[in-house]
């Protein structure tokens, strides 16, 4: 009878969901302290349970309170999202600042801005992606060591292949567009497509990296890892991205090649 699952009255819920899901039993006995039965948890309590968990989860994903529905004031909503958007507000200011710092590059080949959603884009989905998968594996208090760094070492993987893909995409789509549409010299064309495609890749290699490795930092110092949500995820991902794009611009277009 020891094996038989059983939770503990006193148990956060988050502690022991991952215990209640690894059985198909129809109730689970909750003990008090000194071991004796106080009552059961049936399975569509724990449904509701693991229902919960997901919603707060999904909320925090999106920077806000777990608490909040359709029928929350309009006053307190605002007062519990204002923070994050003004957090967001200020890391948006250094990204802004960042691209000013490039403000030369931009003036000698103006047409490179016309690619720079598409870089910063691409790199925000991709941590967003990495970082859904990271908060589900989490959620599962048994991941050991390793198997985060195995989810690390997996994330990059993806990331790369996923990079290398879209990066050959984009580097013959955006030079055949600026040949056929911009009328612009076949090799000016394609060295642009070329260092869209490689910020590309490196961008979305680190959007990875970045999505998996700031919640599992987030759980290893007891910070619950929900929320490095996605809007914060996506504007440190802006921040890399505009200084690889720009600064490989810079080196490669500027530098390099002369254009």
């Amino acid at each position: 009878m020891t094996s038989y699952p059983y939770v503990y009255a006193n148990e956060q819920i988050e502690d022991c969901i991952s215990r209640m899901r690894d059985y198909s039993e129809d109730s689970i006995p909750v003990l008090d302290s000194n071991n004796k039965l106080l009552g059961a948890l049936t399975s569509q309590d724990v449904m509701e349970l693991v229902g919960d968990e997901l919603g707060e989860d999904y909320a925090r994903l999106a920077g806000l309170s777990s608490e909040e529905d359709l029928n929350e004031p309009t006053g307190r909503s605002i007062h519990k999202r204002l923070p994050w958007l003004v957090i967001l507000l200020g890391l948006g200011l250094v990204v802004s600042s960042v691209v000013g710092a490039f403000e030369g590059v931009v003036a000698q080949l103006p047409l490179i801005i016309a690619f720079q959603s598409l870089v910063l884009d691409m790199a925000g989905n991709v941590g967003t992606q990495s970082l859904a998968v990271t908060i589900r594996v989490l959620m599962d208090e048994n991941v050991k060591g390793r198997q985060k760094l195995s989810l690390v070492s997996k994330e990059a993987r993806v990331g790369l292949i996923n990079g290398v893909v879209l990066g050959i995409l984009s580097f013959f789509c955006i030079g055949l567009y600026l040949c056929g549409v911009k009328d612009q010299p076949a090799a000016t064309a394609f060295a642009i497509s070329l260092c869209t495609g490689i910020a590309l890749l490196g961008s979305m290699v680190l959007a990875s990296l970045s999505g998996t490795v700031v919640p599992l930092a987030f759980k290893k110092i007891h910070i619950d890892p929900a929320v490095a949500s996605g809007p914060l995820i996506t504007t440190i991902n802006d921040l890399v991205a505009v200084v690889i794009y720009y600064g490989l611009a810079w080196l490669l277009l500027i530098q390099v090649l002369g254009i």
